[in-house]
């Protein structure tokens, strides 16, 4: 486990969503907030951002191009390169106080998962999606007040799904040919006063990776959910992490300022950035979602 490094300084007041771009050699993130998709080239350190007209929460690339987003209202296609998005389901109403929170395509690209999050987090209201190719989606859990840490394992029979203010990991056996979930049971739990589980990522030996926010840490679980490592942080929010480079050692770790004072901040220089840190275990190519031809034929609008 090597030093953990600043790749781009940045002000996020929360970042996720970190995406490895292989055939760009690139990372792609959110800045939830401050309504923009961000792109860094890790080859030549340039960064882009774009401006999003509504809040993107998670996503993941497409094949053919683009991104599949989950909004804060629901999810849509993104073209960066023409600057539209394509609106797809809307599953839950406005009176619900939710909105879509972190997200991941399976191993095979075939469903891309979304859950809700209540934004005062009071109410247990919120809900697992499944959105598939036809752009339609699937409620597929209840009972949630912030849903998080989505990942699967290598072998894609394992989804694992968090409930920030659980705080709680649950497992659930996924079955790929029919994308249903079953057997759910506890993964984790985090002892209070150690931080929430955010966003999270497997490795190629299936360890799962969980960011901590407000735990000023990342935490690596073996498989049957015992805790491997704990790996301190230089900020107190983690948000979620991803693996890349060359050859997928390179962890990558968006951070946020949320709730941070201005002496916080000024000890913690790096909050609001992604930062880098090499790893032993490398990780694994996320797979692209697969949009129906015809979703890429339905009405766009403006993506700022």
């Amino acid at each position: 486990m090597g030093a953990i490094a600043l790749a781009l300084a940045g002000t996020a007041r929360i970042g996720e969503s970190p995406v490895w771009s292989a055939a760009e050699s690139a990372l792609y993130w959110t800045e939830i907030h401050d309504r923009k998709l961000r792109r860094l080239d890790a080859l030549t350190g340039e960064s882009r951002t774009w401006p999003v007209k509504e809040k993107v929460a998670s996503f993941a690339l497409c094949e053919g191009g683009g991104l599949v987003a989950a909004l804060h209202g629901g999810f849509a296609l993104i073209d960066l390169e023409r600057g539209t998005l394509t609106r797809l389901a809307q599953p839950f109403a406005a009176e619900l106080e939710v909105h879509l929170n972190d997200g991941r395509c399976d191993r095979s690209g075939r469903f891309f998962w979304s859950g809700t999050l209540h934004e005062p987090r009071t109410k247990q209201n919120g809900e697992l999606f499944r959105l598939a190719g036809d752009g339609t989606a699937t409620r597929m859990v209840g009972g949630i007040i912030a849903s998080n840490g989505i990942a699967f394992s290598p072998d894609n029979r394992v989804l694992y799904y968090a409930d920030s203010r659980g705080p709680v990991i649950w497992a659930f056996d996924f079955d790929p040919a029919t994308g249903a979930i079953a057997n759910r049971r506890i993964f984790a739990t985090v002892p209070r006063g150690e931080g929430l589980p955010d966003g999270a990522a497997v490795d190629a030996e299936g360890c799962y990776w969980s960011a901590r926010f407000m735990g000023r840490r990342i935490v690596r679980y073996l498989p049957d959910g015992s805790i491997d490592r704990e790996i301190p942080m230089p900020v107190d929010n983690a948000t979620m992490v991803a693996f890349g480079g060359p050859d997928y050692r390179t962890l990558y770790i968006t951070t946020g300022r949320a709730s941070l004072g201005p002496e916080e901040l000024a000890r913690q220089p790096w909050a609001g950035g992604v930062l880098t840190m090499p790893v032993e275990v490398p990780g694994l190519p996320e797979p692209r979602f697969k949009p129906d031809p015809a979703l890429r034929r339905l009405p766009t609008e403006s993506l700022a």
